[in-house]
């Protein structure tokens, strides 16, 4: 039981179920059910990042776009230590 009725999994945006699919078969990922909802927690967070930056853009406050890639399912920290000391 769960006091106050709060959830422990995530909830996901729905509208995004057939995009995440597409992603995640575009990269080649494939997770286990352990791993499955945080990987689509962290990959729905930085596609709101990209997509508020890219409105910013649209609106000229910023010179680039950016966009989801096959680390968009990585924190910040996962990326960095992935990618530290790489010459």
């Amino acid at each position: 039981m769960n006091p106050g009725g709060a959830s422990s999994a995530p909830k996901h945006d729905a509208s995004l179920d057939a995009e995440w699919q597409l992603w995640k078969a575009t990269h080649g990922k494939v997770y286990g059910p352990n791993e499955e909802g945080w990987r689509r927690t962290v990959w729905e967070k930085n596609k709101k990042m990209v997509d508020l930056h890219n409105e910013e853009y649209k609106l000229g406050r910023t010179s680039y776009t950016l966009g989801m890639n096959a680390f968009s399912d990585m924190t910040q920290e996962e990326f960095t230590r992935m990618n530290c000391g790489k010459k």
